[in-house]
């Protein structure tokens, strides 16, 4: 596998995470939600979507950037760890709380994002150890 194919998905998942992704829950969480049959009620709530989804997402997108402009694998390994522990919730909730195809949806980009991540921060891990 071209070693630019990883590096490609870490740059495009970390881009689409930190922007777009996060823009929609930090302007519209209201409406964001709704698509996701969440309503919101009073300024806790908007706060929670703003924060921590909006937040969240916008720091693991950057983690995925900058991870990747300075060829830093821990970043990467961080943005490919916290994928994978929401994958685990969301896993958690299909046992817990039923399956819904959107749920499917988000579980492959968050598993997309970790494999990217990770394969990139492998390969820079092992240049930097002078094997690749």
């Amino acid at each position: 596998m071209s070693p630019k194919i990883p590096r490609f998905f870490t740059g495009l998942l970390g881009a689409l995470l930190a922007v777009p992704f996060a823009l929609r829950w930090l302007v519209s969480p209201q409406a964001t939600s709704a698509t996701l049959g969440i309503t919101l009620d009073g300024a806790a709530a908007f706060s929670h979507m703003r924060g921590d989804t909006g937040g969240a997402f916008f720091a693991v997108g950057a983690l995925a950037i900058i991870g990747l402009r300075r060829k830093e694998p821990a970043y990467l390994e961080a943005v490919a760890f916290i994928m994978v522990s929401i994958v685990a919730g969301r896993l958690l909730g299909v046992v817990l709380d039923g399956f819904d195809p959107q749920v499917a949806v988000a579980i492959g980009v968050e598993l997309a994002t970790a494999a990217a991540t990770f394969a990139t921060a492998r390969q820079f891990r092992s240049r930097a150890g002078g094997t690749a």
